[in-house]
């Protein structure tokens, strides 16, 4: 069922979500085998979410006698209804490990062409957009002549444009400065520059085409000659504290390019999708057929076990020792494992009092009378839907 809203204009709304379960099934009868068997899989994820086909529980409600249902979420990555509790707990913890220096925020594209070979070859192209992008930038700032230092970088990977067109690039927060050869200095950076952009696109391209061709022989001779003549795009702006960038970042780690937006359905079928033009900073739109914009969101599916999210130089997983050093010389306290904490932090007691058991989930309340429900009983995924007491089955 879909969930439709009149608008001030005459017209009616609708969440993305809803027009995938109104939609998905006629796109699929069109388009049938042409649908990668990846997508496939994704989207019936994303039909079942919070749906009976998904299981869920089923609650009474003690003051009117009336019955309720709440169906489980599928969990996904790419799900609009998904992440927003993991997305805020993830901004969380990263924001508590910002620096106290200024940040940038570094992108890296690539040319159409480029973007065209990578949609068709998701797999290995994405990692090497990551991983000669990455280096590129350290590349750079190592050398005695810029910064002179080695960079901690946090990346997360955008495969779409604000009209949901396949536009991979990567975004990477980086504190303005950096780990001194010796590990001894911290190295600011000036406030407002980190390094030219032109030699760092020249070098990304060059990496690009190096690393392509040791993951695809022969990948970068099926792309345009012009493709490793012309110069690729690198944008580095100034980012502040770094908190506004990571709130931009975390709106998208656990969902993919849309959100459960709301859209206006058009008089000939169509729907208006709403977006921020980036030339202007003012409100636009584009208006596409339903399986249109179905198929520009599901070309932003990623590949099973895919890492959107990477860091690099000291902020690498492994790399915790450098990331304490630089923690040091900015006066900051370490970053301790549990065992650390236990070991160099003992408790001041002789005993510890055990941890307090975790609150217990609220209960739900009902809809129609507002008292809290009890909860009658639940099923999962594949399992027939729970009946109220003493209902037959339809």
């Amino acid at each position: 069922m879909t969930a439709s809203l009149p608008t001030g204009a005459g017209g009616a709304t609708i969440r993305f979500h809803d027009l995938l379960l109104e939609q998905a099934p006629s796109y699929l009868d069109r388009f049938g085998a042409a649908v990668p068997r990846r997508q496939r899989e994704v989207l019936d994820k994303l039909l079942g979410c919070r749906t009976p086909a998904r299981g869920g529980e089923l609650f009474a409600c003690p003051g009117c006698g009336s019955f309720h249902y709440a169906y489980h979420s599928c969990n996904d990555r790419h799900c609009p209804l998904c992440g927003q509790t993991d997305a805020d707990a993830w901004l969380a913890d990263h924001t508590a490990l910002l620096l106290p220096t200024p940040y940038f925020l570094v992108t890296f594209t690539v040319p159409e062409a480029v973007r065209t070979w990578l949609r068709a070859h998701s797999e290995p192209g994405l990692d090497v957009l990551f991983a000669t992008s990455a280096r590129a930038l350290q590349d750079l700032a190592a050398e005695p002549r810029r910064l002179g230092a080695s960079l901690g970088m946090l990346g997360v990977l955008h495969t779409w444009s604000r009209t949901l067109i396949y536009h991979p690039h990567v975004h990477y927060l980086v504190p303005a400065g950096g780990l001194s050869p010796d590990q001894r200095q911290w190295v600011p950076s000036r406030p407002r520059f980190l390094v030219h952009v032109h030699p760092l696109a020249d070098h990304f391209r060059t990496l690009f085409r190096r690393e392509l061709e040791r993951q695809a022989p022969g990948a970068p001779e099926s792309l345009p000659a012009r493709v490793w003549k012309q110069r690729w795009v690198v944008h580095c702006q100034a980012a502040g504290s770094g908190e506004n960038a990571l709130r931009y970042l975390s709106r998208y780690v656990f969902k993919t390019a849309t959100g459960n937006r709301l859209l206006e359905r058009l008089p000939d079928g169509r729907v208006r999708w709403p977006y921020r033009d980036s030339t202007t900073g003012g409100p636009a739109h584009v208006d596409l057929d339903p399986h249109e914009l179905i198929r520009r969101f599901l070309q932003h599916i990623l590949p099973v076990g895919f890492h959107r999210v990477r860091r690099f130089g000291w902020l690498h997983p492994a790399a915790r020792g450098k990331r304490n050093r630089v923690r040091a010389l900015l006066d900051l306290a370490p970053q301790l494992t549990e065992a650390e904490r236990a070991a160099w932090q003992p408790p001041t007691q002789d005993w510890e009092a055990p941890e307090p058991e975790p609150p217990p989930a609220p209960t739900p309340l009902c809809p129609r009378c507002r008292r809290p429900m009890v909860r009658v009983g639940s099923w999962r995924a594949g399992q027939a839907r729970l009946l109220p007491p003493g209902r037959a089955p339809p």
